[in-house]
C-alpha cells in the first residue's frame, strides 16, 4: 500500500494540531509549554520532505553526474533552506572500488583505502544501477563493485 505525500503532510500536520490542542486543553499539563511547542515545531518541520525542492535536490540523477572523465555526488539534502549544491568531484581513472548500500555509497581511490562516502536517498539496487549507468564497459571493469542490500 503505498500512502500520497499529501496524505503523509495531512497526517504530520494532523499530529502537529493534536499535540498543541491536546496539551492546551488540560488543566495540569505533564510537560512544560516550551517542550511541547519545540516539538510541534520538530515535527511540523518535517513537512519540508514533502516539498516538490527537496525531492528534486535528493533525485538520484541529480545526486550522481558525470561531467566528461569525473563523477559529481553530492549527499543528500537535508532541507530545501539549508541544502547545499556543494558536489564532490571525483575522477573516473582514480576509482578502484565503489559499495553500495541503501541510502549510501563510498568510494575507495587509487586501492589505497582511502575515498569518500555518501549518504543518498534511494536504495543499493537503484543506486548500483544508475552508477554503472554512467560508466563505460571499461571503465566498470576497473572498478570493483559490492552491492550490499
Amino acid at each position: 500500500m503505498q500512502i500520497s505525500d499529501k496524505a503523509l503532510l495531512g497526517l504530520v500536520l494532523s499530529l502537529t494540531g493534536l499535540l498543541l490542542i491536546g496539551h492546551f486543553s488540560i488543566e495540569e499539563r505533564v510537560l512544560p509549554d516550551y517542550l511541547v511547542i519545540c516539538m510541534a515545531i520538530l515535527l511540523a518541520g518535517q513537512c519540508y520532505r514533502f516539498h516538490p525542492k527537496y525531492k528534486q535536490d535528493n533525485a538520484l540523477t541529480n545526486q550522481i553526474r558525470r561531467d566528461g572523465n569525473v563523477l559529481k555526488i553530492k549527499n543528500k539534502s537535508l532541507h530545501t533552506v539549508m541544502g547545499t549544491d556543494k558536489s564532490q568531484s571525483i575522477e573516473i581513472n582514480r576509482i578502484s572500488k565503489v559499495t553500495v548500500i541503501n541510502e549510501g555509497l563510498a568510494i575507495i581511490l587509487d586501492d589505497n583505502g582511502t575515498g569518500f562516502d555518501f549518504v543518498l536517498s534511494d536504495d543499493a539496487q537503484d543506486i548500483a544501477e544508475h552508477l554503472k549507468s554512467l560508466l563505460s564497459h571499461q571503465e566498470k571493469g576497473q572498478i570493483e563493485f559490492e552491492v550490499i542490500s
